[in-house]
């Protein structure tokens, strides 16, 4: 192959997308300043209202991502699984300076609306393409709890 005709090999490859390691759902994150290391506090999957729709106050998004390459135009938003509507989100860029980088991402969220009980998940996207995401329930009064952690709203 010549030189000119691998070049223009390469120039349509597009990069991987980064991976997910995780996505959590807390009361608060702290990072201590001497050490770098992240407290998550308060880890949550279960959010029980009173009534609907309900505002929960105050809750922390804890991701972390890995095999990034360049910068990466990336999404977080939460949406309802069951017609898989967003009510919420932001976005801006990411930037690995190699692939081995772990970039981590403490998001905080306020008042944010739900207005029905039922599943919902925290979205990452790279690119508009979606590469990871985490599972949380909205309950209302009447429903059983479940076996995991919950927070409470009223």
């Amino acid at each position: 192959m010549t030189e000119d005709s691998t070049n223009k090999a390469h120039k349509g490859q597009t990069s991987p997308l980064p991976t997910v390691l995780s996505i959590d759902i807390c009361d608060a994150i702290i990072r201590d300043e001497t050490t770098k290391k992240v407290s998550l506090i308060g880890l949550f999957s279960i959010i029980r209202a009173n009534s609907f729709p309900c505002i929960h106050p105050l809750m922390h998004i804890y991701i972390a991502l890995t095999n990034g390459h360049g910068k990466c135009k990336t999404e977080v938003r939460f949406a309802r699984l069951d017609d898989n509507k967003p009510i919420a989100g932001m976005a801006g860029e990411l930037q690995f300076q190699n692939p081995l980088q772990i970039v981590e991402m403490n998001l905080c969220w306020q008042k944010l609306a739900f207005e029905k009980p039922g599943e919902y998940a925290v979205e990452v996207l790279c690119g508009g393409k979606e590469v990871g995401s985490r599972k949380f329930v909205v309950m209302g009064p009447e429903d059983k709890m479940l076996p995991t952690s919950g927070t409470e709203v009223r």
